[in-house]
């Protein structure tokens, strides 16, 4: 992994958050076009260690799936890295996606139809709520993978060049209690100008939202909820070796 994040000290309590957590930390990912702010008891994931995983994923799925994360973080204080709770973030610097396609899948009571086919190829995966915020231009999804107990947010924030996709991981039982810090942390992440998303009228055009939507939204969504269980499975067979 090449991209590093430059870690600016921030000396002020950041009160505005309902979580009422101190988002004391500033994180600027120069080459990438974005900042984000996380709570004072987060560290980063060492770039060595997110490649590995993303390597032990790789091996795991199919390549359709393939590719590595680009950032991770977790709570400091733990005796080994990607231990719950924890937040990878993936780059999509494909092209431009229209918000139309986005719209829609809230409008489907069952859910993307893509999204709905991966997922019925993943062992005791449920897909719950699926939420578009036009305002902030982020689409919202909850999963549940039961076999591993894994509950998680994923945030898909759209930018000018594509994607940025945010999937925060925690045990079924403590999710109720991260989830807002998870929306938070979501929510503290800032574009570049240049990277910001501007919607268009042509978005609502059915032919032209189709273009390379349905393969993005599989990999996005299919990935992260691989990630969650493959990761965990590696880790038990270490532990048992």
């Amino acid at each position: 992994m090449k991209r590093i994040f430059i870690i600016i000290s921030v000396f002020f309590v950041f009160t505005g958050i309902a979580s009422g957590t101190e988002f004391t930390q500033r994180f600027n990912a120069k080459e990438d076009g974005f900042t984000l702010k996380l709570p004072y008891n987060w560290v980063q994931i060492p770039g060595e260690t997110l490649d590995e995983h993303s390597r032990k994923v790789q091996l795991t799925a199919s390549d359709a799936e393939k590719s590595a994360y680009d950032y991770g973080f977790q709570l400091s204080g733990a005796k080994h890295w990607f231990t719950f709770p924890y937040i990878l973030i993936w780059l999509n610097k494909t092209g431009r996606i229209p918000e139309g396609k986005m719209k829609k899948l809230t409008q489907e009571k069952q859910g993307s139809v893509p999204i709905e086919e991966k997922i019925s190829g993943i062992a005791n995966t449920k897909v719950g709520e699926v939420i578009y915020d036009s305002k902030d231009h982020v689409l919202w999804m909850t999963f549940l993978a039961n076999a591993e107990k894994v509950h998680g947010l994923i945030a898909t924030k759209l930018t000018r060049e594509g994607c940025i996709q945010i999937v925060c991981y925690a045990e079924d039982k403590d999710f109720s209690e991260y989830r807002k810090l998870f929306e938070d942390i979501v929510n503290n992440i800032y574009l570049n100008k240049d990277m910001e998303y501007k919607p268009r009228v042509t978005d609502s055009i059915p032919i032209i939202s189709q273009i390379n939507f349905d393969t993005l939204l599989s990999h996005v969504f299919t990935s992260a909820l691989l990630i969650g269980a493959i990761w965990l499975l590696l880790s038990r067979m270490k532990k048992k070796s």
